[in-house]
């Protein structure tokens, strides 16, 4: 189970008790079993908490059911194996803990969790007794060095975050494999997550390896002037790719406008500077000599582990404002829903860009006088860049003037209509999410989240493309691509139309995630 997770699972809220998966459509006329719980306490009592009953295909689920007063619990399923996960609420039952959770019999994740047969019309009895919890000691070691790392902290959930000196006690956790999240207290190596091993007793330790995190220092400056400028956030880019995280992270220049940009791995980057809100100078990749909008233009910083580069200062511009109203090329109406931004980001947050409103217009005013692409992102059109093209390296970028304003109307493409069924092995309709990737630059074109087994996409064609999916059924991670491929390598490549419709079907297979 992922860190993040079992943090998300720490604030659900136990009023949602019962989820089912699209597998399960249908399920009142299946073959049907009761399968009837009792877990008892470390302590001898009845348990208290949350169960969640997971069909051992993934096909099924039920989740957040609650223990009664006796610990005891009786539900309806169709038949078939299940995986039993129990939650414990020592403190409150409406708030199980995550972090305890026990998969019956007695293990601590998905893979080691056993399966139970629920026969049709047949009540399964099943007993759980929830092993104490136990603590573990951990210790870190430099990965080149082989030395001591001084403050290591460990990570389970928002109440069990924890540093030391030398080592640090893992708060007490279910006996078997746990994974925890191991970081330094002063961002001197890079976060790892590691699976370590519980013991009854208490007398389990680990001994964990973090790799030296490298830095780049640097000096945020007016351009005209060399006045220091206090604020502006840093954050690191794969070189050449113009991707920007979704969390940007908070490296920002202090007030003489030094800046540290810390936890970065070796590699090539380029550095991308934006200066706080409300402020007048403009947002920049940072090139040779000053800004560009143009990540391949972009300084190239390469880091070896440990290592700090000092860059000469970033020089920020006055910032201009591009505003405009985006459309539908087919229908000639506002785009009412959408997103105007530098990068393919997250469907949730426009860090890198702005929200179009109800009239389908847009503003952006931080940044810099440099001719930027912009990509579009709206309902019923194809994701584009400007000048209405699939590929960053084909848009057509915008220039910005430093205090004045750039008009920039786009009329959005449909592109053509990618629809088909989502199904399971077993032909079941899944949830999962499609990505979509020019088969030669490798670059995201466009992307969905299924629902109900059946999804509709629009891609701008034609070009040749490789699908792959994510299938994140409860605990577990499925990934691969189309057709039947557990690599990218042997994706099947796709070539899309220039206009119409494409029927593509896909199915997701048990591949573990990477």
């Amino acid at each position: 189970m992922s860190i993040v997770r079992r943090v998300l699972g720490a604030l659900t809220v136990a009023a949602l008790a019962v989820t089912v998966s699209p597998g399960a459509a249908g399920a009142a006329e299946e073959p049907a079993g009761v399968l009837h719980l009792t877990v008892i306490a470390p302590d001898g009592t009845p348990s208290q908490g949350s169960v969640d009953v997971v069909a051992a295909d993934s096909g099924y689920d039920v989740q957040l059911l609650q223990l009664d007063e006796s610990g005891q619990l009786r539900v309806e399923v169709p038949a078939g194996d299940y995986k039993i996960a129990i939650s414990p609420g020592y403190v409150d039952p409406d708030l199980p803990d995550d972090s305890l959770r026990q998969w019956v019999p007695g293990r601590t994740d998905w893979a080691g969790a056993g399966t139970v047969r629920v026969s049709a019309g047949g009540t399964t009895d099943v007993s759980e007794h929830l092993l104490t919890p136990s603590p573990l000691t951990l210790r870190a070691r430099d990965a080149v060095t082989g030395a001591p790392i001084d403050r290591v902290c460990v990570y389970v959930d928002t109440r069990r975050n924890l540093c030391g000196d030398g080592q640090v006690t893992v708060p007490p956790l279910v006996p078997g494999p746990q994974e925890v999240r191991v970081y330094t207290d002063g961002y001197s190596h890079l976060p790892r997550d590691i699976t370590v091993t519980v013991l009854a007793d208490g007398s389990g330790s680990a001994v964990v390896d973090l790799t030296p995190a490298a830095h780049v220092v640097s000096r945020v400056v007016d351009a005209a002037t060399g006045a220091p400028v206090a604020g502006a956030c840093v954050t690191p880019a794969p070189a050449g790719t113009g991707e920007l995280p979704d969390n940007p992270g908070r490296y920002c220049s202090d007030a003489s406008g030094n800046v540290r940009v810390g936890l970065v791995e070796a590699g090539s980057w380029n550095l991308f500077a934006r200066p706080a809100g409300g402020s007048a100078y403009g947002a920049q990749w940072v090139g040779a000599t000053g800004g560009t909008g143009d990540a391949k233009q972009a300084r190239v910083v390469t880091l070896r582990a440990g290592q700090t580069v000092t860059v000469p200062p970033i020089r920020l511009d006055r910032a201009g404002v591009v505003t405009g109203t985006v459309t539908s090329a087919a229908t000639g109406r506002p785009a009412t829903s959408g997103t105007v931004t530098l990068a393919l980001g997250s469907r949730f947050f426009t860090e890198w860009g702005t929200n179009l409103d109800a009239q389908g217009r847009y503003r952006i005013d931080w940044l810099g006088p440099y001719a930027w692409p912009l990509l579009f992102t709206t309902a019923d059109n194809a994701t584009q860049w400007s000048g209405g093209f699939a590929l960053r390296g084909k848009a057509v970028p915008v220039t910005v003037r430093a205090g004045a304003t750039t008009v920039y109307n786009f009329a959005a493409r449909r592109g053509v209509l990618v629809t088909g069924r989502l199904v399971d092995p077993e032909g079941r309709p899944v949830a999962a999410e499609l990505t979509v990737r020019n088969a030669r630059t490798r670059e995201v074109i466009g992307r969905t989240l299924d629902r109900d087994g059946e999804y509709a996409l629009r891609v701008l064609g034609p070009q040749p493309v490789t699908v792959a999916w994510l299938w994140t059924p409860p605990y577990v991670s499925y990934a691969g691509w189309y057709d039947g491929a557990a690599r990218p390598a042997d994706a099947t490549e796709v070539t899309l139309p220039g206009t119409g419709t494409l029927r593509l079907d896909v199915e997701v297979d048990r591949y573990p995630a990477g």
